[in-house]
């Protein structure tokens, strides 16, 4: 049982709130900035009333029901952690939400202390394509092996890709539940979910025996976009519930990246109107992490085409070069017209090119020497 609403501390105000209220209610969030978490619950258990008349009758519906929770017997017997802020553990990137969650649910080994500030968020649509899928597992697998978390919603298609991803690379990975961490959904995924708990994190701000109901899967996408150092879209039509988790990470000043696919695949459409929105573009797990991870340490490495015999040569020498053919011989005569050198730097560039094995004289003249 709680204590007494005169004796409730900040933590069992919290858990209490978190019970009777839904962190994305707007007028809730305005009293607790009002009132504070603390004197709000004690207004909701006395008399159902603020100093200031506002009623709070919406919170007192299911205060009969939240008080009578033990939350620390829960904890032991699922094995979980409950954070608020403050706590150790508790991941300050929530902080910066306009409405962070009351309090975290958490359940694995890997505390978040442990995986904060080097995460990537991680998430796509749910009925995705095999192309969608093969990104996110293998940019999953990549950024696990640099050290990254990766940070997704545990639902079909690209979040279930990036988690096995993460997973099959020995790495960590984080699970934001839209109901409680005891609540494995979608079912199918009940399996994923074990895995994940067992050697990573999964959280919910809703809290145990939570149901998962529209709403929360859109509010969940805030902490999934604020647990990241950045998000990357990976495959998302225009309307997919993916692009909330990429508006929040804007407004929240993240990296916001996405991949891009086929212009023509409608799976694709939401990611190219982010990018054409000012989210960077990434094809792999290395520009990811050159962008959220440490200055000078994460470098993508720079993209070069094939390097070719004829890229070293001085200006001159390739311009000789290139009117040179392998099948036919070119005259000194023909050499110098078409390169527009005169004698003396045609052959001087002839002769480097022999030396080079790129080039050898025939009776009639010159013949380009294929080295590749």
């Amino acid at each position: 049982m709680r204590p007494p609403a005169a004796l409730l501390g900040e933590r069992d105000a919290r858990l209490l709130l978190a019970r009777i209220a839904e962190p994305y209610d707007d007028k809730v969030q305005e009293l607790v900035a009002a009132h504070g978490v603390v004197d709000l619950v004690g207004y909701a258990v006395r008399d159902g009333r603020t100093p200031d008349g506002a009623s709070l009758e919406r919170l007192r519906a299911r205060l009969p029901r939240a008080q009578g929770v033990d939350d620390a017997q829960i904890c032991r017997a699922l094995g979980l952690t409950v954070l608020v802020p403050g706590d150790e553990g508790w991941p300050s990137s929530l902080d910066h939400l306009p409405d962070p969650p009351w309090c975290l649910w958490v359940r694995g080994p890997v505390p978040p202390q442990e995986w904060c500030g080097r995460a990537v968020a991680m998430v796509g649509a749910r009925a995705s394509t095999a192309y969608g899928d093969e990104v996110a597992a293998r940019m999953s697998y990549e950024l696990a092996e640099r050290g990254f978390a990766v940070v997704s919603g545990a639902a079909y298609g690209i979040d279930a890709a990036a988690h096995r991803g993460a997973l099959r690379a020995g790495g960590t990975t984080v699970a934001v539940l839209a109901g409680g961490v005891d609540v494995p959904y979608p079912r199918a995924n009940t399996d994923l979910l074990a895995s994940i708990a067992g050697r990573g994190a999964v959280v919910s701000e809703t809290p145990p025996g939570g149901a998962p109901a529209r709403m929360r899967f859109l509010a969940r996408n805030r902490i999934i976009a604020a647990l990241g150092d950045g998000t990357v879209v990976v495959e998302a039509n225009v309307r997919s519930g993916a692009r909330t988790t990429a508006k929040v990470a804007r407004e929240l000043g993240r990296h916001l990246m996405a991949v891009p696919g086929p212009v023509s695949s409608v799976m694709s459409s939401g990611c190219h109107e982010e990018i054409r929105l000012g989210a960077t573009l990434v094809t792999d797990a290395a520009e990811v992490a050159e962008l959220v991870g440490r200055i000078g340490e994460d470098l993508a490495p720079v993209r070069r085409g094939e390097v070719r015999d004829e890229d070293a040569l001085p200006a001159e020498t390739r311009r000789v070069w290139q009117w040179l053919r392998p099948r036919r011989s070119a005259s000194v005569d023909e050499l110098m017209v078409r390169s527009g050198l005169a004698l003396g730097e045609v052959l001087v560039a002839l002769s480097e090119l022999e030396e080079r094995g790129m080039a050898e004289q025939l009776l009639d003249g010159w013949k380009r020497r294929s080295v590749r």
